[in-house]
């Protein structure tokens, strides 16, 4: 009886192998290369593009140059997509008798309009509103600069000037400041250190 039993499970067992693997033989794999490159008159690879097969675990980005290489099933729907650009469908045959599978394919650009949105510092329009209004501004001010006294003589005492007066005047007013940064006043001593010679 035992025997017969250990028999019976262990041909159950290899029925259920067997059909496992048939199943799984049915499924061909195929080795899917090929370049991801932009539309347009200058064909340039497409760095970091999706391809994928939806709904699986499958999928890979391109590299530099737009390159890809990721195996797939005979029948799969492969998705290749970008930000910026439409995605792009392959369909790999049913019936492919090779292991191998080589596309280009070229992405065409798409521009995404994103809805707008409007920040505001309050929840509601309405409440920004009342803020604004219950702000209360304080009444006009105009600055006073102290310029220090202005002496007469350089205001309105002066006699008139023609172009040359003027500029010898401004002349010599440029002079007088220069002089008066040059000179040391008297009780301001120029070295606190004595120097003794030997």
């Amino acid at each position: 009886m035992k025997t017969n039993t250990a028999s019976r499970l262990a041909l159950a067992f290899l029925t259920v192998l067997l059909s496992t693997a048939t199943a799984f033989a049915q499924e061909h794999v195929v080795q899917l290369s090929g370049i991801v490159q932009t539309g347009g008159d200058e064909k340039a690879g497409l760095r970091g593009a999706a391809v994928y097969v939806p709904h699986t675990t499958r999928g890979t980005h391109t590299s530099e140059g737009g390159y890809f290489s990721m195996p797939v099933l005979a029948g799969d729907s492969v998705v290749i997509s970008m930000l910026g650009y439409g995605k792009q469908y392959v369909l790999i045959p049913e019936d492919i008798s090779t292991h191998s599978y080589a596309t280009t394919v070229t992405l065409q650009e798409q521009a995404t309009e994103l809805p707008t949105v409007d920040v505001m510092p309050w929840a509601t329009e309405r409440d920004l509103r009342a803020a604004i209004a219950k702000v209360k501004l304080p009444a006009t001010h105009t600055p006073k600069v102290n310029v220090g006294e202005v002496p007469g003589e350089y205001a309105t005492d002066g006699p008139a000037m023609d172009s040359e007066a003027s500029a010898a005047h401004g002349l010599q007013q440029q002079q007088m400041q220069q002089q008066k940064r040059i000179l040391v006043p008297s009780d301001v001593k120029l070295f606190s250190i004595p120097i003794r010679y030997k």
